[in-house]
């Protein structure tokens, strides 16, 4: 008996712990309650930024096209209920819950794509494009009343579809050209479209204007993608500079690319490139890029040479060099190309891709040496 009354005291003791333990927890998140969603949100691109390594993983696509795949499915069903057109209790029963999976799957989305675009972002017009993605994020996370506006959630679908179609079509056919973006955004536009036309099907029948009202916000959307495409405004995924500097000589030793630069001063320790390049007569300037390209990517890569006219105030195009690159290096393939008999002034190189994406840019200042370069040293990538 002594025993069984001992378990009860344990037991009651471990219930009264759970209980308090328990409105500790709540009480907590009462009083908390409205930072929690900055904090989930805070928590989950942290880990995503942390995770989502390469772009050209097939497990981490395979998630993001599952999560394209059950946002669809999820749009339709929002849609299906409003309409009236489904009558199942179960499917009504769990209606509520559908806004707030469906703002985790979005959520996920573009917090991957601001990763993988972010880190192919070289230039001041491709980061815009990217602060834009960053801004989807962050109002996805507080705009949970308009995830019941089913020409939004199809809007706001169909840009999804064709970011996540930008990367994923060029990483699993092992090629980049124009024809990919424009396919991704004409499949993303026909995901889209049946979507749209299996929520109103019976209304556009009736009045067959009201899929052009509908479906308006996805073709201007489309037409800006076309446009920001072509204007270089979109980051040249799933390619990216990894690293890039100007050399006085880069050449190949086994494995390994040797990069020998100056250094004026010895205290100088982040300098590692000749960003201030010492001319004297005889150098040759070397210009040295590693871009990354997924598994068995065969791309062209050129940089293009520009010096500044100070008189016209613009950089005028001396060189267009270029080079192939294979993919699946976790650093990138590397490769370079040089220039003899080159003039003082600003410079920069264009590191970009065959459609004239630029993937970085590398400026430096020419000057004429004075024969006192300074530290040798010799970089290995």
């Amino acid at each position: 008996m002594q025993i069984f009354y001992r378990r009860q005291t344990m037991l009651q003791k471990l219930q009264t712990r759970v209980t308090r333990a328990r409105s500790i927890i709540l009480a907590f998140y009462r009083k908390y309650e409205r930072f929690f969603p900055i904090i989930f949100f805070l928590g989950g691109f942290l880990y995503d930024s942390l995770t989502l390594t390469r772009i050209d993983r097939l497990w981490d696509n395979l998630i993001l096209l599952g999560y394209i795949f059950l946002a669809g499915l999820l749009i339709l069903l929002i849609g299906l209920i409003q309409t009236g057109q489904v009558r199942r209790r179960r499917l009504l029963q769990y209606a509520k819950w559908y806004p707030n999976i469906l703002q985790f799957l979005l959520g996920g989305l573009f917090s991957a794509y601001v990763i993988f675009y972010f880190k192919s972002a070289a230039i001041n017009r491709s980061l815009i494009f990217v602060a834009l993605l960053f801004s989807l994020l962050v109002l996805n996370e507080f705009l949970h009343h308009k995830l019941q506006n089913i020409v939004f959630l199809c809007t706001v679908y169909f840009f999804a579809v064709f970011a996540f179609l930008t990367f994923f079509i060029p990483v699993v056919s092992h090629q980049m050209s124009q024809a990919m973006f424009y396919s991704s955004g004409a499949i993303a536009f026909v995901a889209t479209a049946l979507i749209v036309t299996g929520i109103y099907r019976h209304i556009f029948r009736q009045y067959p204007k009201r899929m052009l009202n509908t479906t308006s916000p996805i073709l201007a959307i489309f037409g800006i993608m076309i446009y920001l495409y072509a204007t270089n405004w979109i980051p040249p995924v799933p390619l990216a500079l990894k690293a890039g500097g100007i050399y006085h000589h880069v050449h190949k030793q086994g494995k390994s690319y040797h990069l020998k630069f100056y250094r004026r001063h010895r205290y100088q320790f982040w300098v590692r490139s000749d960003k201030n390049f010492q001319y004297m007569p005889g150098d040759t300037v070397f210009c040295f890029a590693s871009v990354f390209a997924p598994f068995e990517m065969q791309a062209t890569i050129y940089h293009r040479w520009q010096l500044y006219d100070p008189k016209k105030d613009e950089y005028i195009t001396t060189d267009y060099l270029h080079y192939r690159i294979s993919g699946g290096r976790k650093g990138g393939y590397r490769g370079y190309t040089y220039k003899r008999h080159i003039q003082p002034g600003h410079w920069r190189v264009d590191v970009e891709t065959a459609t004239g994406q630029v993937l970085g840019r590398i400026g430096f200042t020419l000057q004429q040496g004075s024969g006192n370069r300074g530290q040798e040293l010799t970089l290995q990538r």
